[in-house]
């Protein structure tokens, strides 16, 4: 079992990334390059994430995920904006602290 900090980087951060490439993609228009480039990630990295292999596990938790978590930084993040990515991650997972994250700094900045 992974303890928090291990799922919150090898499962909640990726699901994230997810819906983050997908809104980038389809409300922005925006390439696999830029969308890699604003994730601060390879452009394989992205091209991963937009077919969909992933694990079923990052599958359910993109659907436990609100949308509304992440819409309040797409603009940020499309922008652009330094930290917006990380602000969006802390956001998520902070909404779904279910392990103690000691790390989150959502809602600091």
């Amino acid at each position: 079992m992974l303890n928090g900090y291990e799922r919150a980087t090898k499962e909640i951060v990726p699901a994230v990334r997810l819906l983050i490439a997908r809104e980038l993609k389809e409300k922005y228009r925006m390439k696999e390059t830029e969308i890699a480039n604003r994730l601060g990630v390879a452009q394989a990295a992205v091209s991963k994430y937009l077919s969909g292999k992933y694990s079923d596990r990052i599958e359910e938790l993109v659907s436990r995920i609100k949308k509304g978590e992440i819409d309040g930084s797409i603009g940020s993040i499309a922008a652009g904006k330094e930290g917006a990515v990380n602000m969006c991650i802390c956001t998520v997972c902070k909404a779904m602290n279910e392990f103690g994250c000691q790390f989150s700094h959502a809602g600091k900045v």
